[in-house]
């Protein structure tokens, strides 16, 4: 269903009126509206005309408020940074989307960014820094160029058996 521009309708309308309030002949003229949609523009036409105020046909309705979107941005910013929990706490809005959108719009910058996985090798040779004494797991993971909870993540056995192919390859 698209949407249609005031000047759209008010061509349409003004069509409607000279094909004696024919829908068939202007919507195969114009190729818009539906059958069911010009009559309804047509009343609305009729309705300004008498009133003198105009439509408000295709205004977007915005469910939150300006002050809304600010507290939702400032929620985030200041408990953690987690967009499930600032949905969570104040019970809108109902989708990350928007929430990201609005961090982006509100406060540009500030939004963490997920990154994709990280290669198995870079992996690899953070753990075995770490695991060999070598350097603390943040300076690994700075080293490397990933975060420092991809190596505290790993498993234990992960990095044991990492520890085990390393000692291998030093004999």
């Amino acid at each position: 269903m698209a949407k249609c521009s005031r000047e759209q309708r008010d061509r349409a309308v003004d069509l409607y009126v000279r094909y004696e309030r024919c829908a068939a002949d202007v919507i195969r003229e114009l190729g818009y509206p539906s059958r069911g949609m010009l009559p309804v523009w047509y009343r609305e036409r009729l309705e300004e005309e008498r009133t003198g105020v105009p439509s408000r046909r295709g205004e977007r309705y915005r469910r939150y408020t300006d002050e809304q979107k600010r507290a939702a941005v400032d929620h985030y910013l200041g408990h953690g940074r987690r967009l499930k929990r600032t949905m969570r706490a104040l019970g809108y809005p109902k989708s990350h989307e928007l929430l990201t959108a609005w961090i982006d719009e509100l406060a540009p910058g500030r939004r963490k960014l997920r990154h994709g996985p990280v290669p198995e090798e870079l992996k690899r040779k953070a753990v075995v820094a770490v695991a060999s004494g070598r350097s603390e797991s943040r300076d690994a993971a700075a080293g490397l160029g990933v975060e420092a909870s991809v190596v505290g993540k790993l498993e234990t056995a992960d990095a044991r058996r990492i520890q085990g192919d390393a000692r291998d390859e030093d004999t």
